[in-house]
């Protein structure tokens, strides 16, 4: 059932600790080394063996970086995409788009700003999952911008009627 599914999806990720500032930062520039290394081999400027043999390493460890930063986040997803459960999109898909959200996060993620992981990872997640409710809810797809405007006139009346 799909009860079933969700909840042994979450007790796997609950199983994977969180993680400090101390270990995004050291993930996060692990990774960085891993798409430099990654840029390096495609380029391929007649590198000797054993330089190959070190990017290749280099690479490998990103990825693997990167796979333990979108591990550890998880929950985050389910967080987020909680707070959308009931708008017209499955639980199950909420939290598929959200992790396309948390991946585009690891992406683009800049450890030296400053900022911690989760808070810049929050935002992605957020968007593509709003996007998806946008775009799945509907009978009739309506454009992102116009979502946004009626979202935007519903709290507005919301905000109204309490006055």
């Amino acid at each position: 059932s799909v009860d079933d599914s969700v909840g042994l999806y979450l007790k796997e990720m609950a199983s994977v600790p969180l993680l400090n500032t101390e270990e995004e930062i050291d993930l996060a520039q692990r990774y960085e080394k891993g798409k430099k290394a990654s840029r390096k081999l495609k380029k391929n400027d007649n590198l000797s063996m054993d330089q190959e043999i070190e990017l290749q390493g280099l690479l490998d460890d990103g990825e693997l970086a990167r796979a333990h930063i979108i591990k550890a986040n998880t929950r985050l997803v389910v967080s987020v995409a909680k707070k959308y459960v009931g708008q017209g999109v499955p639980f199950l898909d909420l939290i598929q788009e959200g992790n396309l959200g948390l991946m585009k996060a690891v992406e683009k993620f800049d450890y030296r700003r400053g900022f911690r992981f989760s808070t810049y990872a929050t935002w992605w997640i957020r968007q593509t999952i709003t996007r998806a409710v946008a775009d799945q809810s509907r009978t009739i797809r309506v454009p992102v911008h116009m979502n946004d405007r009626i979202r935007t006139l519903y709290k507005t009346a919301y905000k109204l009627e309490q006055k």
